[in-house]
C-alpha cells in the first residue's frame, strides 16, 4: 500500500514494505558481518556507557524521593486541616508553573551550560525539601506556606525538565539515544512503585518530616552524578533574545506535519487523558464502585503495574524506525480504557481497564518523548522538549478544572467517560488531517526511513507520475 505524504516541504510516496513489496522483487541479502546487532542488545545499548549509568542511577534515587514526597503531599494537606477542595488548589499551584515556565526553561537550557543549570535547580529543590522538613518538625508549616512551596517546587521541576532531557542525550552517542530515553522511562515507573511505598513506611515511622528529609537526601544522588558525568563538547547555543530562540524551536516543530500533529495529541492528552488518572480515580472508586480505601489502593497499584509493563514494552518499541503506528494504537487504546472505566461499575472490569490505560499511556508518552528527542538537533533539543512539556503537562491544570466542571454536571463517571470520548474524537480528527503522524520516526521525508523498512521506498511525486 502506498501513501502520499507531505512533511518538511517534501512530497513523497511512502510504500509499506519498501519498493520490494511494491514490485515483488526480493530483498538484498545482508552479509553476516553487516548485520545489525540483536534487538535485545540495541534495547539496552545505553547501559554500555558509563556516563549514562552514573546519570541514570542518580536520577533514579532522586525520582524515588520525589514520588515519596508527592505521595505524602495530600496527606500533609489534610493533616493541616485542608479539604478536598484544598487538595485541588495545591495541585493547581504545583502544576501551573509547567505552563508558565516550560518554554523559558527550554530557552535557558539551550543557551547556558545544562550541567550548571541542573546543579543550581537540584540544589534549590533540595533546599525546598529541607525547608518543608524543618517547618513540619518545628510545627511552623501552614497551608499558605505549603502552597508557596508547592509553587516553588513546581517551578524548579519545570525549569529542570528541558535541561535534564538535554543532559540525558549528552550521556550517550546518537545511535543509542532511543535506548537511553526508554530506559529513563523505565526508571520513572520503578520510582512510581517504590516512592509511594517508601512514603508509607516513613510516614508510619517518623511522620512527614522523614519523608521531606528523605527527598532532600535523594537530591544528593543526582548532584553527585552530575559531577561524575564527563564534560561534553559545547554545542552551538541559542543566541539573541529568548523570544527569538523560542521562535526558532516553534518553526522547527510546526514546520513538520508529523511533529505538529504529535503536539496536538499531547495537548489533548494533557486536557482530557491525564486529569481522570490524576484526579478522578478516588471519586470513581467511591461513587461508581461503591468501595473504599483498599479498593482505591488496589486500582492505583494495577494502573502502576500496567505502566511498568508498558515501560518494558517501550524498550522494544523504541527501536522501531516507525514509531507512529504503535504510538497511535496506544493512544486510542488509552482513550477507550478511560471512557470505559468512566462507565464501569464492575471492579474486575475496572482493574483490567486500569491496567490497559496504564500500559497504553506509558507507551504513548514514552514513544512521543523518544521521537522528539531523536529527531531534534542538539542545539534545539531543550526548547523542543519544552514545547512538548508545555503542550502536555502545561495543560494539566486546565484539564483538572474542566474535568471538575464535568464532574459537577455529570458526576465523576460521566466526566471520565466524556474525557475518554474527547481523546478518541481528537485522535480521529488528527489522523484525518495529518496522517503523517503515523510515520513518526520516519518523519524527515524523504531524508530518512519510510515505512520503517527501506529508504528506497521513497519516490518523488514526479517520478511516480512518469512511471
Amino acid at each position: 500500500m502506498a501513501h502520499w505524504l507531505r512533511d518538511r516541504g517534501y512530497s513523497a510516496y511512502a510504500v509499506r514494505g519498501g519498493v520490494a513489496a511494491l514490485t515483488g522483487e526480493g530483498l538484498d541479502i545482508v552479509e553476516a558481518g553487516d548485520r545489525p546487532p540483536p534487538r535485545f542488545s540495541r534495547t539496552l545499548a545505553a547501559l554500555r556507557h558509563r556516563d549514562f549509568r552514573r546519570f541514570s542511577v542518580g536520577v533514579l534515587f532522586s525520582l524515588i524521593g520525589s514520588w515519596a514526597e508527592a505521595a505524602a503531599f495530600g496527606y500533609v494537606v489534610l493533616l493541616l486541616g485542608g479539604s478536598a477542595a484544598t487538595l485541588g488548589v495545591i495541585g493547581f499551584l504545583n502544576t501551573i508553573p509547567n505552563l508558565l515556565f516550560a518554554l523559558p526553561g527550554g530557552a535557558l537550557a539551550d543557551r547556558f551550560d545544562r550541567r550548571k543549570l541542573l546543579l543550581a535547580y537540584q540544589a534549590s529543590n533540595m533546599a525546598v525539601a529541607v525547608l518543608l522538613a524543618v517547618l513540619w518538625a518545628t510545627d511552623s508549616l501552614t497551608l499558605g506556606r505549603l502552597g508557596v512551596l508547592a509553587v516553588a517546587g513546581g517551578t524548579l521541576g519545570t525549569l529542570s525538565f528541558p535541561a535534564f532531557q538535554g543532559m540525558l542525550a549528552s550521556t550517550v552517542p546518537a545511535p543509542d539515544l532511543e535506548s537511553a530515553v526508554a530506559l529513563n522511562s523505565l526508571s520513572l515507573q520503578i520510582a512510581r512503585f517504590v516512592g509511594p511505598a517508601l512514603a508509607g513506611f516513613l510516614l508510619a515511622a517518623g511522620g512527614p518530616a522523614w519523608v521531606f528529609g528523605a527527598n532532600a537526601a535523594s537530591f544528593l544522588a543526582v548532584i553527585a552524578a552530575l559531577f561524575l558525568v564527563a564534560r561534553t563538547p559545547r554545542t552551538r547555543r541559542a543566541a539573541g533574545r529568548a523570544s527569538g530562540a523560542l521562535g526558532e524551536a516553534f518553526r522547527f516543530v510546526f514546520g513538520q506535519r508529523s511533529l505538529s500533529a504529535l503536539i496536538v495529541l499531547m495537548l489533548l492528552a494533557g486536557l482530557f487523558a491525564t486529569p481522570p488518572v490524576v484526579f478522578m480515580i478516588p471519586a470513581l472508586v467511591r461513587f461508581n464502585l461503591d468501595a473504599g480505601a483498599s479498593t482505591l489502593g488496589t486500582l492505583l497499584a494495577v494502573v502502576g503495574l500496567g505502566s511498568l509493563f508498558g515501560s518494558i514494552a517501550l524498550l522494544r518499541l523504541s527501536q522501531r524506525p516507525n514509531k507512529g503506528e504503535p504510538m497511535i494504537v496506544a493512544y486510542v487504546g488509552t482513550a477507550l480504557a478511560i471512557a470505559a472505566i468512566g462507565a464501569s461499575t464492575s471492579l474486575p472490569l475496572s482493574l483490567v481497564l486500569g491496567f490497559v490505560g496504564g500500559f497504553g499511556g506509558v507507551i504513548f508518552v514514552g514513544l512521543s518523548t523518544v521521537v522528539v528527542q531523536t529527531t531534534t538537533p542538539d542545539e534545539l533539543r531543550a526548547r523542543t522538549m519544552a514545547i512538548w512539556a508545555a503542550s502536555f503537562i502545561g495543560m494539566l491544570p486546565f484539564g483538572a478544572l474542566l474535568t471538575a466542571g464535568l464532574a459537577a454536571w455529570l458526576g465523576p463517571g460521566g466526566a471520565v467517560f466524556v474525557d475518554g470520548l474527547a481523546v478518541l474524537i481528537g485522535a480521529a480528527v488528527v489522523l484525518a488531517l495529518r496522517p503523517q503522524v503515523l510515520w513518526l520516526g520516519c518523519a524527515a521525508l524523504p531524508e530518512s526511513c519510510i515505512a520503517a523498512t527501506d529508504p528506497a521506498a521513497v519516490a518523488y511525486e514526479e517520478e511516480a507520475q512518469r512511471a
